[in-house]
């Protein structure tokens, strides 16, 4: 591999830490040949620290919380489009996202650099009900269709999604994400379990949070002492909402909001449970999902189309918008010794297909062509 450098752009991260923000990690921190340099916020420099990802970062905000998605990705947007960034052929321009903060300074950057070499990931594509992020990402999809040298994708879906778009299918490469085996394999497992439930993701309306109230009230009508932990980080106005719905319905004893965990001890309380509840309404892959299952944890989510592919075991798959058959297939798997032993059997044998040792060597291959 020639040597060359690396410039990221993980301008739109937000909190906590999605599939988006993984997948980036944990390539770039596996590529040791090339210098890095990360466009991001201060917020973003602090993740990748926290995960010994080293490199030179370009700071274009400093909030030491997320709040006004608009007002800050605008903030950000304009200050990394005038970033003085000196490129040389064959520099790689490399979108983490594909939001508007990632794409558009880097399409700017191509159009004065044409030699550089833009790799851009998308992970999904996001439904015309959530029409502001529709039509930003809308947007993004023209400039990556111009400019971009490769599409990277985590599923065969959204490739032919984007094909029937009109990009490129030449251009565009599908490459799984993975999980770290090595470390899951430190997590010990407890004599006594904690929660009943776990979940484990950003708190926003699309990870279907208040799906997870409900399915959990209706567990509770069979099971009342059944304990649902859920993990994660979002905007105070929906932790807020969050927080109402539990006391509504009466659960304050049963559901616990546990907030941004870190990753020992987020899969310390995952592996002290049993079950993973997953009813999430978009998704382009589902590491957590699949962490959960190396774990041993049989899996119940909402019947995804890209469930199909991902997750051909180890999940239990349900009709969107079926709250009560949801909770059954929770109540089936705690209350049915074997049928949980099968299926978690099951998951750990699908969690077993992916690794980031492969992710990387595929992502690399692209560094080159």
């Amino acid at each position: 591999m020639k040597k060359s450098k690396i410039i990221a752009f993980m301008n739109a991260y937000s909190q906590g830490k999605s599939g988006g923000d993984m997948v980036f990690i944990e390539i770039a921190r596996k590529i040791k040949n090339n210098n890095k340099i990360i466009v991001t916020s201060l917020l973003g420099k602090k993740l990748c620290e926290e995960n010994d990802l080293r490199g030179e970062f370009l700071i274009t905000s400093f909030e030491s919380e997320f709040k006004n998605i608009i007002f800050t990705y605008l903030k950000r947007t304009i200050k990394a489009l005038f970033l003085e960034i000196r490129l040389q052929k064959n520099d790689i321009l490399l979108g983490t996202s594909d939001f508007l903060p990632d794409v558009l300074p880097i399409f700017w950057l191509k159009i004065r650099n044409k030699n550089t070499k833009w790799i851009q990931h998308i992970f999904h594509l996001i439904p015309y009900s959530r029409k502001i992020p529709f039509l930003a990402q809308k947007l993004s999809l023209f400039f990556i269709k111009l400019k971009a040298d490769w599409v990277v994708v985590d599923n065969s879906l959204l490739k032919k999604d984007l094909e029937k778009l009109g990009f490129n299918p030449q251009k565009i490469v599908v490459n799984y994400p993975g999980i770290n085996h090595n470390f899951l394999k430190t997590i010990r497992a407890r004599k006594r379990k904690l929660y009943d439930g776990i979940f484990m993701a950003q708190l926003r309306i699309s990870k279907g949070i208040f799906d997870l109230i409900k399915i959990w009230q209706s567990v509770c009508r069979r099971l009342p002492e059944a304990k649902l932990g859920i993990i994660g980080k979002g905007q105070e106005g929906i932790k807020k909402s969050l927080e109402e719905e539990v006391k509504k319905f009466e659960l304050g004893k049963n559901i616990h909001l546990l907030g941004y965990l870190e990753d020992r001890k987020a899969f310390e309380m995952i592996r002290a449970s049993r079950v993973f509840v997953f009813p999430s309404h978009e998704e382009g892959f589902g590491i957590a999902p699949l962490e959960a299952q190396a774990l041993g944890l049989p899996v119940v989510a909402w019947n995804l189309p890209i469930f199909e592919e991902i997750f051909p075991r180890g999940m239990i798959k349900v009709e969107m918008g079926k709250i009560e058959k949801f909770a059954n297939k929770i109540v089936k798997l705690l209350k049915d010794k074997k049928f949980y032993q099968k299926i978690s059997l099951e998951a750990k044998k699908n969690s077993a297909r992916y690794n980031w040792e492969e992710t990387t060597k595929r992502e690399l291959k692209l560094f080159i062509k």
